[in-house]
């Protein structure tokens, strides 16, 4: 099939993801970085999707740092960090009733209960400009009760989420929800749900912006947009050569796939390349610390996804989804949707073409290493 035709179909399956609706409820800083220093020895990277794991509430995609209280235990061993987050989970459901009648969404301005890889309880606000007292409040709470377990001067971070997430949105004014709705809201930021995306498994560099609104995130996804076509040309030569697979836009940052079949070092070499470029170009655009995960790719294969939208191909390659947009191809593996208007397309999706496993809800276009 040609490039070409592989792009049409992209094209026609992001616009069905992003026309089943979403909201955001998301925060304003001046997105300054929280390190700084050279891209691969920065202490947190917000692109890094698996930094953080959730506990409960909202999965966020791209958090800035505002202060850390207590100390961190000294975590050695594999064992000791496993530990470590049992016993945070453990402390996470102790507090989880008090924290969600009082503290969290649509109740106050926490959104997400967690911890990162660095062994800190994190909790994460919905917007900015949160009170020190109410820090310090939420922190003698928690402190309170990780004593009670044996703990003294529990880590906690404090910070902003950035979230995209259709089922909860996050209204500025939640005056206007009706009661069953905050019962929903409430119920729900109690449960764990599981990311969509990840973070690059072999660097993560740049920093996510955080967002007030639907508005500002587009702003930013056009900016992204334009920093993808303009490094187009420049990712060519590098896909040519065998070592790049792909390149696109993953809902809130860029993201490079190179070969899973090279050692680790010349994908770590072949990322400290490629991103300098990608940021050269992005400053020219006035786009600083631009976001960008690189991932380990292999050959794409016939799994689409199967998450929130169902997308999926089965053994004939046809590709299906049975979540409110009805898109589907026929048995002739011609593509097409009769959601809005009985949209359709006689261009065929192709058996043994992958979507890199996440490919839900992306904001643009895709490059892939022709075969």
């Amino acid at each position: 099939m040609a490039m070409r035709e592989i792009l049409f179909i992209l094209s026609v399956i992001l616009i069905f993801c992003c026309s089943t609706g979403t909201a955001f409820g998301i925060n304003s800083t001046d997105n300054k970085s929280f390190q700084s220093g050279d891209y691969l020895d920065s202490e947190v990277s917000n692109v890094n999707f698996d930094y953080y794991h959730e506990f409960w509430g909202l999965n966020s995609y791209g958090n800035t740092v505002i202060t850390r209280y207590g100390k961190l235990p000294v975590l050695e061993t594999v064992e000791q960090k496993k530990s470590w987050n049992s016993t945070l989970e453990e402390l996470s459901n102790k507090i989880k009733g008090t924290i969600a009648s009082k503290y969290m969404y649509p109740h106050g301005q926490v959104v997400t209960c967690g911890a990162n890889a660095k062994g800190y309880f994190v909790i994460l606000f919905k917007y900015g400009n949160v009170d020190k007292s109410l820090m310090n409040e939420i922190y003698s709470l928690i402190d309170n009760s990780a004593k009670e377990m044996g703990i003294q001067d529990i880590p906690v971070e404090f910070g902003y989420g950035t979230y995209f997430k259709a089922d909860v949105p996050l209204s500025p004014d939640v005056k206007d929800l009706s009661e069953s709705k905050i019962y929903f809201i409430e119920e729900y930021m109690k449960q764990r749900h599981e990311p969509i995306y990840k973070g690059g498994d072999i660097a993560n560099y740049g920093t996510i912006p955080l967002f007030k609104d639907e508005n500002e995130y587009n702003v930013w996804a056009n900016k992204l947009d334009l920093v993808y076509k303009r490094v187009g040309e420049k990712i060519d030569a590098y896909m040519d050569k065998g070592q790049l697979r792909s390149f696109g836009l993953e809902l809130t940052r860029l993201q490079v796939g190179i070969p899973e079949n090279i050692s680790s070092e010349e994908k770590m070499t072949i990322s400290k390349e490629i991103y300098p470029i990608i940021d050269g170009e992005a400053r020219k655009l006035n786009v600083t610390d631009v976001p960008v995960a690189f991932q380990s790719v292999g050959n794409y294969t016939d799994v689409i996804a199967n998450s929130n939208g169902n997308l999926t191909t089965n053994s004939n390659g046809n590709l299906t989804t049975n979540s409110n947009g009805n898109l589907t191809t026929n048995s002739n593996g011609n593509l097409t949707t009769n959601s809005n208007g009985n949209k359709s397309s006689d261009k065929k999706v192709t058996p043994g073409f992958g979507l890199l496993g996440n490919f839900i809800c992306l904001y643009g276009g895709w490059k892939f290493r022709k075969k």
